[in-house]
């Protein structure tokens, strides 16, 4: 008999065994967090989980104030029993019976936990049995410091706040470790019946339950009698608080790329967020007031490739697409990749910062780029072609380049967005005929200042716990990404698109604004030593807007940005990487016997052939140097070396300066062949009538002219608009409208003629 028994009671014990081990395996609790954004500790912003509850998950361990107060308000012996403690349960049993119905639970914070594993179900006999198994298999399978953990992190405390995180930021605005005694006390007695009492529901009871933990907190001697006595004083909080969202995008864009995680420690900084949500905030009301534009967005990079601030979008309507990230978002750059193409050339020493390029009309295949003013200088230093951001020089100087190698260079700076090939593109990629995100866009900026400091460019890291991975052959030089940034300081435009560049004071920026085509995309991106800002305003939809430029919608809010940063220190020259060459001080090439003044420029050190001057021409003058002459045309003359221009050139410098720098004319018996240039048709003051073809379309007129053996090229232009730019057979078709227009032909040696003529019905 003895011995049935204790093979019965052998089997029982395996079999219990058996069943608290399958049980405690089969324990597994809510993992359904809510997506939360840190910074510097604090939530900046946050999204409910997939249930629709603030269920925070706590990493770290339990604050001891918080531990304290859960077992000595909930379970006084938690540390002593194993899951369930009879004699509660003996009272409970005692007290329900006595009342006929369930008045009290006799549960541990185990078989809390437990419940809460269950899904809260209806408390009964049957259910509370199955509770006190899967609290012995907790307890088998967790220490009691994991329980305590677990309870509080899955325990409601009101609404739908669940844990002790969430109600910690809900209730109190702050994390569970900065909780006081007050508050830790406040926020423990919730649990008990979260349903009923909360913050804003039942004030009064909660106030009671509060006391009387903090009662109980001072007679266990875990405060002191005037803690107590302030404590009791202190008011409880009315009703939760929503978290910030000041940075929504951010998150919903780490949610997509870290899907499994549920804290994200950014690197933001949060009250440089605040200001620039709000700086972005003010001026788009007043743009979508004004000129219709309703988005905007910016993002401030910190040198070291952390981003301190990420602004997507503002706050508006909900017709206005506020939700998208137009940071991660492709758009055409305008004018921002210019500097990128002067840096590399450069390098490659096809320019230096001073020298000459040509601003006159040109053609591509069909290809006419255009400056913003519709304007031709003739000629213009690079580094002012590039602070006033032309086209002309900038197309010429990428098909001298070359698009593909251009292209290349900028896949290696991380520009992924511009994903087709080179001749999908052409030339148009630099004024804007691509698309680009504004996060690759800053960082490509970022990388340029990073690598003018000696240092390696680099991704960015929006996490403290990303480490920033180096991106290798970079293509661009520490000189030559010095030398663009130099030049970039000194960016400006026309009065009428208004000077923001002098409102920087004090505050040494390297910056460059963009425009798209049809007016859909205003870019201004600036570095100073520390920092890189990028803005970018515009529709979200692409839908243009007249006067949406860099200059006077972006700009403004970069200034504005710059102010809320502290002021940097200069980027120094990097003068291992550069080397004094002595230019011709008018053309910034090589200088040839024939010029007279050089200068000494700042170059990359393995810049080793450079172009050299065109432009200085030894000329043989007459002894009034007023005229050209051959040599043996008179017994005196004089030789002089003169900056001479292109005719060509010089039309377009002298109509945009006032000077000339053409070659002087021969003398009269001491020159060569008179040029000649002639509009054969339209005659002058001619009234056309164009035929109508089958398809009832009006036919092209056919423009003719003529020229002497001198001139070269003759350029087209119809109402002030170049059409056409012909070298040997000098004749157009022109598609025009019913009405008087004016034909004006300008000769490679400089030769201008007009006509003007009707087209009539």
């Amino acid at each position: 008999m003895r011995k049935y028994i204790w093979t019965y009671g052998l089997v029982s014990f395996l079999a219990f065994a058996v069943l608290m081990t399958v049980l405690a395996r089969s324990i597994d609790f809510e993992n359904r967090y809510a997506h939360v954004l840190y910074a510097q500790d604090e939530i900046i912003s946050a999204q409910v989980s997939e249930d629709e509850q603030w269920r925070i998950r706590c990493d770290g361990k339990l604050p001891d104030k918080l531990a304290t107060s859960l077992i000595l308000f909930e379970d006084q012996y938690f540390k002593y029993h194993f899951g369930i403690n009879p004699i509660s349960i003996i009272k409970a049993m005692r007290d329900n019976c006595s009342a006929g119905k369930i008045v009290r639970g006799g549960s541990t914070i185990t078989m809390q936990l437990a419940r809460i594993h269950e899904g809260n179900r209806p408390r009964t006999y049957k259910q509370k049995c199955k509770e006190i198994l899967l609290a012995i298999a907790i307890e088998c399978r967790y220490s009691k410091k994991e329980i305590l953990k677990l309870y509080a992190q899955h325990a409601p405390f009101g609404g739908n706040t669940v844990g002790y995180c969430a109600a910690a930021y809900r209730y109190y605005g702050k994390s569970a470790e900065d909780l006081s005694w007050m508050e830790a006390a406040s926020l423990s007695v919730l649990p008990n019946s979260p349903s009923k009492i909360y913050p804003g529901k039942q004030q009064q009871a909660l106030l009671r339950k509060r006391n009387f933990l903090l009662q109980k907190l001072l007679n266990n001697n875990y405060i002191d009698s005037i803690s107590y006595r302030l404590s009791i004083l202190e008011s409880l909080p009315t009703r939760s608080h929503n978290f910030n969202a000041i940075a929504p995008h951010l998150l919903q864009r780490l949610k997509k790329s870290k899907p499994n995680n549920y804290n994200y420690a950014s690197t933001i900084d949060p009250s440089l967020q605040f200001f620039t949500n709000e700086t972005l905030n003010e001026y788009s009301d007043n743009y979508a007031l004004t000129s219709g534009v309703n988005n905007a967005c910016a993002i401030i990079l910190r040198k070291d490739g952390s981003v301190a601030a990420y602004t997507s979008n503002v706050n508006c309507n909900n017709d206005c697409a506020s939700d998208v990230d137009i940071l991660m978002s492709p758009r055409s750059p305008g004018s921002t990749l210019k500097p990128f193409l002067y840096g590399l050339a450069i390098d490659q020493g096809m320019i230096t910062p001073r020298s000459l390029l040509e601003d006159i009309p040109t053609f591509y295949n069909g290809y006419t780029p255009r400056n913003y003013d519709k304007k031709f200088r003739g000629i213009i230093p690079a580094d002012k072609a590039l602070t006033t951001s032309l086209n002309i020089p900038a197309v010429n100087l990428l098909q001298s380049y070359g698009t593909h190698p251009f292209l290349a260079d900028l896949q290696k700076m991380e520009l992924s967005s511009i994903d087709k090939n080179a001749d999908h593109y052409g030339l148009s990629i630099i004024l804007g005929g691509c698309e680009v995100t504004p996060v690759e866009l800053a960082r490509a900026y970022m990388n340029m200042s990073r690598v003018s400091r000696g240092e390696d460019a680099i991704d960015l890291s929006y996490l403290l716990d990303d480490a920033t991975k180096s991106l290798d052959d970079y293509p661009m030089s520490q000189g030559g990404a010095y030398l663009t940034l130099d030049i970039l300081k000194g960016v400006s435009r026309p009065e009428n698109e208004n000077g923001w560049q002098f409102l920087v004071n004090q505050i040494e920026i390297s910056w460059k604004t963009g425009t798209s085509f049809g007016f859909r995309d205003a870019w201004s991106v600036g570095c100073s030593g520390d920092y890189t800002v990028l803005v970018w305003v515009g529709n979200a939809d692409g839908e243009g807007r007249q006067g949406l430029t860099g200059m006077r919608k972006a700009a403004p809010i970069l200034f504005d940005i710059f102010r809320l940063l502290p002021n940097s220190k200069p980027i120094s020259i990097p003068s291992q990487e550069l080397k004094v060459k002595y230019l011709c001080k008018q053309s910034g090439y090589i200088p040839t016997a024939s010029c007279t003044q050089v200068e000494g420029q700042l170059l990359p050190s393995t810049v080793h052939q450079i172009p050299v001057c065109q432009y200085h021409k030894m000329v043989t003058l007459d002894t009034s140097e007023n005229y050209q002459i051959y040599q043996h045309c008179e017994d005196q003359v004089i030789t002089k070396s003169l900056f001479v221009l292109d005719p060509i050139i010089n039309n377009y410098y002298k109509k945009n300066t006032g000077l000339s720098h053409e070659m002087p004319k021969y003398k009269d018996g001491c020159g060569g062949q008179d040029e000649l240039l002639r509009i054969v048709y339209p005659t002058q003051s001619a009234e056309i009538l164009l035929p109508i073809d089958v398809d009832n379309r009006k036919q092209a007129l056919i423009g003719k002219a003529l020229s002497s053996p001198g001139i070269d090229s003759i350029y087209w232009f119809v109402d002030h608009e170049l059409k056409s730019i012909t070298h040997t057979n000098h004749e157009v078709k022109l598609d025009l409208d019913s009405g008087n227009h004016t034909l004006t032909l300008v000769g490679s040696n400089g030769s201008e003629i007009t006509h003007n003529f009707d087209i009539i019905n």
